[in-house]
């Protein structure tokens, strides 16, 4: 981004599931004076199978990851704003929000708990100016574990999974617009449409 753009860059690492680091995290916002415009909270985790199969551990790890750090970092960077330009928050969901998942029960619970606050949150900043996007795709080849979990999907997986740099770029569009969620693709949006009309049973 600095070589592309000529800007700097600042960046801490941290181990986002943990809430000790993101301690640290939060008091290098505060030492750099950090001032936010933009949020996006993109870091998620599954480990996909049946629940039961599951450790301790990494059901630990996925609500730590997926809601507790975003509650955390959303509600901390909503302290660190710019009175005269209103929070931009983009919040990755999924399409999985929309669906009760078996073999990925906690993983698309976690993403409802996250549509569901990302739709009220905006309602709460109305009033600022400030806006959030849920965004909501389905697959997306980001890792190997990833790309082979569409491929033995098969055609569907196929269908429904688009581009990363596409997604992004019209994420951002969507958020500088308003819009209170974002599922990129018209197949993907009419089985948005589904999980909202049919039966969760069925």
């Amino acid at each position: 981004i600095s070589n592309t753009y000529g800007v700097e860059v600042l960046y801490h690492p941290c181990d986002l599931a943990d809430h000790l680091c993101r301690e640290v995290l939060y008091e290098a916002f505060k030492e750099r004076k950090a001032v936010f415009r933009w949020l996006i909270n993109v870091a998620g985790l599954d480990y996909e199978g049946d629940f039961a199969c599951k450790t301790s551990l990494q059901i630990r790890t996925m609500l730590r990851l997926n809601i507790e750090a975003v509650l955390e970092i959303t509600h901390t960077v909503m302290e660190l704003t710019d009175r005269d330009h209103p929070l931009k928050v983009i919040n990755v969901c999924s399409l999985a929000a929309y669906f009760p998942m078996p073999v990925k029960a906690v993983y698309s619970a976690s993403k409802r708990f996250l549509l569901d606050f990302s739709m009220s949150l905006g309602e709460e900043l109305r009033h600022t100016g400030g806006t959030v996007t849920a965004l909501c795709p389905a697959g997306m080849p980001t890792t190997e574990s990833t790309i082979r979990a569409i491929d033995a999907q098969g055609f569907m997986g196929r269908a429904t999974t688009k581009n990363v740099g596409y997604v992004a770029a019209k994420t951002i569009d969507r958020a500088l617009k308003g819009c209170a969620v974002y599922i990129p693709g018209t197949l993907n949006r009419l089985l948005g449409v589904l999980g909202r009309v049919v039966p969760p049973s069925l």
